[in-house]
């Protein structure tokens, strides 16, 4: 089914919480070149659509695929709702599926990705599948409050954490979804996901400045871990 899918990479400039986040010097590389290097070290020729408004990560995604495409501004704003840049970014797309990869998953391991891709034929390519995408989670089971009340336990009967319900978390690290679902819905993940379990580190999602320093110091203790064997 690689033959039906597209790798879809989207950055865009003026990151507010850590500037220059997809291009910043990372472990002796960048978070936008792990990734691409990930697709092209896993697959073999792989389709990846590149999108961006940033000069310099579209010189490194060059090197890794013609297919570029240079984002109007109108879709790099931080007040476009992200449902119409999936749309646009989907209308792009030619192939019947997307892989839909954020940069700030550099602990996502390269037997988890094609393990991903692997897993499509048996969950899209059956009349009776009930899955409409496949986006990986992080389990989460812990005491949870929402306005100051409990929301998955009776505190006046505390339980053992082992009997707390697990809830998913979206890490957004991989997310593959018909082409045609993420234009029209606008959306890369389904009402009905298939979920792909990430543990720590590799659910690690780089997004605030104390996050990127912790993957950099984990990212050559791990680096065995995340390449193919």
């Amino acid at each position: 089914m690689i033959k039906d899918l597209t790798f879809v990479i989207a950055v865009r400039k003026g990151s507010k919480r850590i500037a220059n986040k997809n291009t910043k010097s990372f472990a002796g590389s960048s978070l936008l070149k792990i990734k691409l290097e990930q697709i092209c070290r896993v697959f073999n020729k792989p389709k990846i659509l590149f999108s961006s408004n940033c000069d310099k990560s579209i010189r490194i995604a060059k090197q890794y695929t013609k297919n570029i495409n240079i984002r109007p501004r109108v879709y790099c704003t931080d007040k476009i709702p992200m449902k119409k840049v999936y749309s646009y970014l989907a209308s792009h797309v030619k192939t019947k599926y997307i892989c839909y990869l954020h940069v700030t998953s550099p602990l996502l391991t390269d037997r988890t990705l094609k393990k991903s891709i692997l897993s499509m034929k048996k969950i899209f390519n059956t009349s009776k599948t009930k899955y409409d995408s496949i986006a990986s989670v992080t389990e989460v089971r812990e005491y949870l409050w929402y306005k100051n009340k409990p929301i998955n336990y009776d505190s006046s009967n505390h339980p053992r954490s082992q009997t707390l319900p697990i809830y998913n978390a979206l890490n957004f690290a991989i997310n593959i979804i018909s082409t045609k679902k993420m234009k029209n819905e606008k959306r890369i993940v389904g009402k009905k996901f298939f979920p792909i379990i990430l543990k720590f580190p590799e659910n690690i999602d780089v997004d605030e400045i104390w996050q990127f320093h912790v993957a950099e110091k984990l990212y050559p203790i791990f680096k065995k871990k995340i390449f193919l064997k």
